[in-house]
């Protein structure tokens, strides 16, 4: 496989599990103040953070090139 065309399945996969970490911490938010909670706040600020750190990578990938 060539090392670009590695380096695009890579950044698909990365973008991927961004995308789905996000929809996560989506869902993980109450609609409404009575709603129950999913997750603890603590839990979601890491799951925010772990986005974040997805986006830095990608970033510095795509940068590379």
């Amino acid at each position: 496989m060539l090392r670009h065309e590695l380096r695009r399945k890579v950044v698909a996969k990365l973008a991927n599990a961004r995308c789905e970490l996000e929809d996560a911490l989506k869902l993980s938010i109450p609609p409404s103040r009575y709603d129950p909670v999913l997750m603890p706040e603590p839990t979601r600020n890491r799951l925010s953070a772990m986005v974040d750190d997805l986006k830095g990578v990608l970033r510095l990938i795509e940068g590379s090139q």
